[in-house]
């Protein structure tokens, strides 16, 4: 039988539950003409949300496009993935390559068969340097493909690595090209909360509120609990509610560490038993003896100071400025600490929900806990 419990991995259909709410505010948003801002700790399920709020979208007549950041690092490579992200949801290559050469003047586009046969879209820089006019056309090219009946709706997931292209002003540029287009609107998803919030709240930023702002959080435990016990069930195996409970804490009520968890879970347990403590802690560390390695370099990789607040944020995160919590947890002065806190937030090994700092990775806490204190 098939692992209904899935992790790494876009999560659709009967496995995405509750986030309706959520859901309904980014489908009403966009359709709407406007543009949202979305943001929350890195696998809280942020992208499974959009993609779910895609489809709904797509069912209502809208050519979305979602585009991650992550992996762009020069301008170079945000002008080729951002084109093939526009090029690989347009059903008349040819019509997209017309409209290509007419918005951006120094780049050929090549049209040719792939290895399955089909019509592929592909672009040639040649010599041609990627300038902030060249970024300037390609920003142009959804609305010249919208159109004046069509609406296209672009995803931008991380959309704070954009700071990778600050040598061309790309904050700047693309603030310009939401303000005039007519027939284009944004959803900004980001994980480095801070950077986000700093992006669209600084009166100093180009993206000053520029859009509409929504943030995600934990999964009500109710809503987790059903979850887990309506998929155990499909195994003839049992979970009450007390050990779904035990789940969801030992996960840090984190849905990504909650799949991976019952996933593991599954994986092991016999069809028609019931789900004990045991079991579920035997699965955790099993989890962590797969990870360990990885975990134990990515500790010894941080400086004294971060160590220092890393095993201090297994016991708490509150306040961690205060000379009470340094005090307690024999922590370098405030200003140090700040650095390494900065230094572990922009490194997504921490985050941040409002007063609380947390390790963003409920297992590698554990894992510390287990091995470093």
């Amino acid at each position: 039988m098939m692992n209904p419990f899935a992790y790494g991995t876009v999560v659709k259909g009967e496995n995405f539950y509750d986030r309706e709410d959520e859901c309904k505010r980014i489908v009403d948003t966009l359709g709407g003409g406007n543009n949202l801002v979305l943001y929350a700790p890195r696998r809280f399920g942020k992208t499974s949300l959009v993609f779910n709020a895609i489809e709904k979208l797509e069912t209502q007549g809208y050519s979305c496009i979602y585009f991650d950041f992550m992996p762009v690092f020069s301008p170079e490579s945000f002008v080729r993935l951002y084109t093939k992200a526009l090029s690989t949801q347009q059903s008349n290559l040819q019509k997209f390559a017309k409209t290509f050469i007419s918005t951006v003047k120094n780049i050929r586009p090549v049209l040719g068969l792939g290895a399955e046969g089909k019509l592929e879209f592909s672009i040639d820089f040649a010599d041609e340097k990627v300038d902030e006019t060249i970024v300037s056309q390609l920003m142009d090219l959804p609305e010249m493909m919208a159109g004046k009946n069509k609406r296209i709706l672009i995803f931008f997931d991380e959309f704070q690595e954009i700071e990778k292209l600050k040598d061309i002003h790309f904050e700047e540029l693309l603030r310009s090209k939401v303000q005039q287009q007519q027939h284009v609107n944004y959803l900004f998803s980001g994980s480095k909360t801070h950077i986000m919030q700093a992006m669209f709240n600084n009166k100093q930023r180009a993206f000053y509120h520029a859009a509409s702002q929504m943030t995600i959080g934990y999964l009500p435990e109710k809503d987790t609990v059903d979850y887990l016990q309506r998929n155990f069930s499909k195994k003839n195996v049992n979970a009450s509610e007390e050990i779904a409970h035990y789940i969801i804490t030992v996960a840090a009520n984190i849905p990504h560490y909650i799949q991976l968890l019952a996933a593991e879970i599954w994986q092991n347990v016999e069809t028609g038993s019931n789900i004990t403590h045991d079991m579920v802690d035997t699965s955790v560390l099993r989890s962590l003896d797969m990870k360990s390695d990885y975990y134990m370099e990515l500790f010894e990789h941080q400086s004294k100071s971060k160590k220092q607040l890393l095993l201090a944020l297994c016991s708490s995160g509150k306040n961690i400025f205060s000379e009470a919590y340094i005090r307690k947890y024999r922590l370098p002065s405030s200003a140090t600490l700040q650095r390494a806190a900065s230094g572990l937030t922009n490194d997504g090994i921490i985050d941040r929900k409002g007063n609380e700092f947390f390790i963003s990775d409920p297992f590698f806490k554990l894992f510390l806990k287990r091995t470093a204190l």
